[in-house]
């Protein structure tokens, strides 16, 4: 005697949403660390945010979430979303800095869990936020004044202590990754700004010093060393 049809539907659907709950549950193979990948990641994702490309930005978010910290694809995805939320809510210069924070600290328990991080989501919100608002305020001062000075100092012991939590290197790995990172987007606020010379150049002054950054907390690099 033959099943009924409507088993079989059912069974076929019900093997169906296992596959794909296993697909985007299933995380990536991150036994290596691609600075590079990184690097193109990170930059691509600053031209996105600059535009105001939010679904650009997503899309870049759910790639650097794998990459970088490992995540299935699920998680990837509601990461993402939470990086977008809070970059957007911390756009405006009227911005609800509380609300962006939060959705750092959503991220960051995902990022924490999926990639091992040791520090707590809400310490890795608060050190990435103060960056933000950091390059924010040099950005600003940059760009008013003479000739568009600007110390970067400041971005840079910002990024250090975010580095530091974030990876596991040396104190000068991770002080060459945050003077890199913070040349790179003091390179950036030169194209926001409106004052960089040749954009595409820029661009790729940005690209590299961002593989420089990533590549020095390396493991394979700390290895060497």
């Amino acid at each position: 005697m033959r099943p009924p049809r409507s088993l079989i539907a059912g069974l076929l659907l019900t093997a169906i949403l296992v596959a794909v709950i296993a697909l985007v549950q299933r995380r990536p193979q991150c036994a290596a660390f691609v600075p590079d990948r990184i690097a193109y990641l990170e930059k691509a994702g600053w031209e996105a945010y600059y535009d105001r490309d939010w679904p650009r930005v997503l899309a870049l978010m759910v790639q650097m979430n794998r990459t970088q910290f490992c995540m299935s694809w699920l998680d990837a995805a509601l990461g993402a979303l939470d990086i977008v939320r809070a970059a957007a809510t911390f756009a405006p210069l009227d911005n609800d800095m509380a609300a962006a924070t939060q959705h750092l600290t959503n991220f960051y328990v995902r990022a924490r869990t999926a990639a091992g991080l040791r520090t707590d989501a809400a310490a890795l919100a608060a050190l990435e936020m103060n960056y933000w608002v950091v390059h924010r305020d040099l950005a600003m001062a940059r760009k008013a004044a003479p000739r568009h000075a600007g110390d970067i100092a400041p971005m840079v012991a910002a990024l250090e202590s975010l580095h530091a939590a974030l990876f596991n290197a040396p104190a000068a790995a991770i002080r060459r990754s945050a003077e890199k990172r913070a040349q790179a987007a003091a390179t950036v606020d030169r194209i926001t700004g409106g004052y960089s010379e040749d954009v595409a150049a820029d661009w790729r002054a940005i690209e590299q010093l961002l593989q420089e950054a990533y590549r020095a907390v390396s493991p394979t690099s700390i290895a060497i060393k």
